[in-house]
């Protein structure tokens, strides 16, 4: 199986030739510098070991694959040494060859989530384990503990990644390909925050995907696997909080999310704008999009009852007639009208009543303007009205 999944890989990657440069594809069309809400203004340099020489227009150097252990195409001996830091192997079992095309797009999906996320913590591990300037962690114990912790977490996201990839090769469909990524943290508190963030969205849409695989007719074939992903990017979301001072678990119930939230989160705030080569992520890019980006202004949002601060990068004229939507655990949708608009070239901020005390709304919230109010019985009809989003409110 070991030797299965690395041939698969390479023969996919061999078989993506390069597609160059995507003409925007993957940009949320928000190109404000402001910062939601906890998220840090990027950082104007990289400490990465797999940065490119070329500055992107934040003013970081993007981080670029391939990783000293060959990654995102391993050998076989590197996928041991990958499999003996993560602390476990692929699944042994025979790989599909056929799967449905709705089964593709979520293995497509979950690959380039897999593989930002291996960027993410390869970036952070490098500015912790170099003493980068905000990065330092002064107590001895406690860095070796993060060291080992991300030490193992980059090697099960690699393992996450490969697994998808190898799905997507030997089923006859295109694999994903790394773009180059830039990030929005500035220190450690801020990474471990931006990931504690992420993470929860993560979480949130892999129960969307074991829905999709249900009704595609794979669901027998894959949501037992996707679940065993669940419980361990919970796992590691219990860390992060632990580490922000917060209790590991943040609600009885995760909130839910849906793929293009997490899909515009990422090219909003981590990829490189037209840098994801490959017709793999072509066809991604095709076939889920990419919302404008929604801006939380509002800072340290506590369990009250509140107005939202917002803002976004638009030209729209009617969208006072749009609706802010708030995502909380496994609850119904909340839609609230747009209030206190002013808008400014092409800036526009407002806000939006949030009754999260009479919602009990602890743990994440997505904040999504949608071009109607709804009603909105799921997440995912939220998505399909979405035109501004994820914002992302964390109350704990």
């Amino acid at each position: 199986m070991r030797s299965t999944i690395i041939s698969a890989t390479l023969v996919g990657a061999a078989a993506a030739s390069p597609w160059g440069p995507m003409n925007g594809w993957g940009y949320g069309g928000s190109s404000s510098s402001s910062s939601v809400a906890g998220w840090a203004q990027p950082t104007h340099t990289s400490s990465s070991s797999y940065a490119s020489a070329t500055p992107s227009s934040s003013g970081q150097v993007p981080f670029k694959f391939p990783l000293p252990n060959g990654f995102p195409n391993p050998s076989n001996d590197s996928l041991l040494q990958i499999e003996l830091a993560a602390q476990g192997t692929l699944p042994n079992g025979a790989l599909p060859t056929s799967i449905n095309a709705t089964t593709a797009g979520l293995f497509q999906a979950i690959a380039f989530n897999e593989i930002s996320e291996v960027a993410f913590f390869t970036s952070l591990l490098s500015n912790i384990t170099n003493d980068v300037p905000g990065y330092e962690i002064q107590q001895k114990v406690l860095k070796d503990f993060v060291n080992r912790t991300l030490t193992a977490v980059i090697a099960q996201e690699e393992l996450h990644a490969l697994g998808a990839n190898g799905i997507l090769t030997t089923s006859g469909n295109l694999p994903i390909q790394p773009c180059q990524y830039v990030f929005p943290s500035f220190d450690f508190d801020s990474a471990i925050d931006t990931a504690r963030r992420f993470t929860d969205v993560v979480l949130g849409t892999l129960q969307d995907v074991q829905v999709a695989l249900d009704a595609d007719g794979d669901g027998q074939k894959f949501i037992a696997l996707i679940g065993s992903v669940i419980g361990q990017e919970g796992e590691q979301n219990g860390f992060y909080r632990s580490l922000l001072d917060l209790i590991p678990s943040s609600n009885p119930f995760l909130t839910r999310s849906a793929g293009p939230f997490l899909f515009s989160l990422l090219n909003q705030y981590f990829v490189v704008p037209g840098s994801c080569p490959g017709p793999g992520n072509a066809a991604l890019f095709a076939a889920v999009p990419v919302f404008g980006k929604l801006i939380v202004n509002s800072q340290d949002i506590t369990l009250s009852n509140q107005y939202i601060n917002f803002e976004v990068n638009s030209t729209i004229t009617d969208l006072k007639n749009y609706s802010v939507v708030f995502i909380n655990q496994q609850n119904v949708p909340v839609v609230k009208p747009i209030e206190n608009l002013v808008v400014s070239g092409n800036k526009a901020t407002f806000q939006a009543y949030y009754p999260a005390l009479d919602l009990v709304a602890d743990g994440l919230t997505i904040a999504a303007v949608t071009k109607n109010a709804g009603p909105f019985a799921s997440v995912d009809a939220v998505a399909g009205a979405t035109v501004f989003g994820p914002g992302l409110i964390e109350i704990n």
